[in-house]
């Protein structure tokens, strides 16, 4: 508001100082006449005649001979002793020395009524008072006053001004509509470009943003509720088959068999509804990231607690590589601890007997990289971008009999974004995958 109310005011000022100064040109070229005339000729003129009339009378008679006189010099004029002016307060003390001295003195009659000429009659105690009447303003192409031309002509300089500016805004205006009206048909791919200068320019940057988050949430939720079904339907086909077995079976065994084999697709269905959930969550708004400094020899083994049973239990081995110099990390604790435990599971399900957790960084420069590398079988150069994607899984490496919910590095990208960086996925030195988190200062 304040960026646009300087531009409006800086515009009104430039158009104010232009009407001003034609309004300057036309008042001198109006006055200047006039002013030569009765300030040279005229008070010249009119005061030699006075004097030549009286001359050859004596002083007692100068009123009467000027009241005969005045009716021939036209306008109001009157004969006055020294005296009288200074005690009636009609001059300043000034004023009545200046004309005692033999000077002209010009006291105005009003604002654009003319004036009274003072000056003494051949240095004695009289003064002749002539009050000049304003001078009739020349009439601009012999129809308007000078007044009224400069009134017309500046509201023709604003009413241009403004012509021009609301011309440039209801253009750029003309395109948010129809931005707006195509966005509300479905077609969010319509960016509104302004010029740089615009005053809608902060709208149109922002309404760029809107269409294309609300576009990105709603191809984002389209391929969500695609995968859900599809996803779904693996363990619910084995639940149905187990269910459809359970009264068939005789032996205890087999029940128990068959319970198992239920409660692991119950396990599968509540980790994958949680995943969705999350993903959904972050995908939708960024959460409350307050990267804080954490001790990283507590918080990342902490971290992990569940995913050591897990490689114990699998005979994989999981070290954790620590940066000696390295004792304190800038991160949310509660999600990039997710994203270790996501890039953790991941690796034991395709390792075949080591995964690695190494945490490095530069301190000064800001900078931290968390590596998780296994000795897999590897992910081809040409597909790791796409395992970052929702549900994305490879039919060497991600097959659904490895398990796993197919959102587990699609959130782990989205937690590194959150975190100011970004996650790779690059060859592994134990000869498997290496997913890197970095992030940091650039």
């Amino acid at each position: 508001m304040a960026k646009l109310f300087v531009k409006l005011w800086i515009f009104i000022l430039l158009t104010s100082f232009a009407s001003f100064t034609i309004q300057r040109m036309v008042f001198e070229w109006s006055t200047k006449t006039t002013e030569n005339e009765y300030r040279t000729e005229r008070l010249r003129r009119s005061f030699v005649f006075i004097e030549e009339v009286l001359r050859p009378h004596p002083q007692e008679e100068w009123p009467s001979r000027f009241d005969a006189l005045s009716k021939r010099l036209g306008g109001a004029s009157r004969l006055v002793q020294t005296a009288d002016l200074t005690g009636s307060g009609e001059l300043a003390d000034g004023a009545v020395e200046s004309i005692r001295s033999g000077q002209i003195h010009l006291q105005p009659l009003g604002e654009g009524s003319g004036f009274t000429m003072y000056r003494t009659v051949m240095n004695s105690q009289f003064v002749a008072a002539l009050e000049v009447p304003a001078p009739p303003q020349p009439k601009i192409f012999g129809l308007l006053k000078p007044i009224v031309f400069t009134w017309l002509v500046e509201c023709s300089l604003y009413a241009i001004a403004i012509l021009l500016w609301l011309r440039l805004f209801w253009r750029d205006l003309r395109k948010l509509v129809t931005a707006s009206e195509q966005v509300g048909d479905g077609t969010f791919n319509v960016p509104v470009t302004l010029r740089s200068g615009s005053a809608l320019k902060p709208l149109a940057d922002s309404f760029n943003r809107m269409s294309s988050r609300i576009g990105a949430l709603l191809t984002s939720q389209q391929d969500l509720t695609n995968a859900v079904s599809h996803e779904l339907k693996t363990p619910l086909s084995r639940m149905r088959f187990a269910l459809s077995l359970l009264p068939e079976s005789t032996s205890i065994a087999d029940r128990e068999r068959l319970t198992r084999k239920l409660q692991h697709d119950v396990d599968a269905l509540d980790e994958l509804v949680q995943e969705m959930l999350l993903y959904s969550r972050l995908d939708r708004r960024a959460p409350e990231i307050n990267l804080k400094p954490v001790p990283v020899d507590s918080w990342l083994p902490s971290a992990l607690d569940d995913e050591v049973e897990t490689a114990y239990a699998s005979d994989i081995h999981l070290p954790v590589a620590l940066n000696a110099a390295l004792t304190d990390v800038p991160v949310e604790p509660k999600y990039m601890a997710r994203a270790v435990r996501n890039l953790v599971r991941n690796a034991l399900r395709f390792a075949q007997s080591r995964v690695e957790v190494t945490l490095v960084g530069d301190a000064l420069k800001g900078r931290y990289w968390l590596h998780v590398d296994d000795d897999g079988p590897g992910i081809p150069a040409a597909d790791r971008p796409r395992l970052f994607e929702p549900f994305a899984r490879l039919d060497q490496s991600r097959s659904r009999d490895s398990g796993g919910t197919g959102l587990g590095l699609a959130i782990v990208e989205r937690i590194a974004r959150w975190h100011g960086g970004s996650a790779s996925i690059t060859d592994s030195p134990l000869g498997g995958a290496r997913i890197t988190i970095g992030w940091g200062k650039e």
